[in-house]
């Protein structure tokens, strides 16, 4: 009787708490209907410049892209033409320039001269294998169009800590 009596309160105590034994990830659950660890933020400060040549509907003109860049404590400044970034160049250390490859052949001596000596991040929209590998040899890295934002932050901070120990090639 003892141990029917011991089980049978062993069995209303275990009844009685159950909302206070929730999981461990069901607390959150619960109190805040989960927590959100999308916030994007960069290891190294960046001055950004983006070159788009005047592309309205280019993969550089997004504004999601823009506005994630701008978050993540990075300097985004955006020129359409030569002349601009030529006074962007001019006007203070830029340390990255996001270029399409469309454009990249055209710019990329303008870059080598600049007293900056900014990176050069090349984003391709469609490439071979064989143009993608070139320009990682080239610059050091290149991106596809298509990479979300976080692919876009961690390149940048890539090209940022390889210019910082002075491998970056640009």
């Amino acid at each position: 009787m003892r141990r029917l009596t011991a089980c049978a309160l062993l069995l209303a105590l275990i009844a009685l708490s159950g909302p206070r034994a929730i999981a461990c990830g069901d607390k959150l659950l619960a109190i805040g209907r989960g927590l959100r660890f999308q916030h994007l933020s960069a290891a190294r400060q960046a001055k950004l410049v983006i070159y788009s040549a005047g592309a309205q509907r280019g993969p550089l003109s997004s504004i999601k892209l823009q506005t994630t860049l701008k978050s993540a404590v990075h300097r985004v400044q955006i020129v359409q033409d030569r002349t601009q970034l030529d006074d962007a160049l001019k006007a203070g250390q830029v340390d990255v320039v996001l270029v399409e490859d469309a454009e990249l052949a055209g710019i990329t001596r303008q870059l080598q001269v600049a007293s900056s000596r900014p990176a050069i991040l090349p984003i391709f929209v469609k490439p071979s294998k064989a143009d993608f590998a070139a320009a990682e040899k080239i610059y050091g890295f290149a991106l596809i169009a298509s990479a979300d934002e976080a692919e876009y932050l961690a390149a940048i901070d890539e090209v940022m800590k390889a210019k910082a120990n002075g491998s970056g090639k640009s």
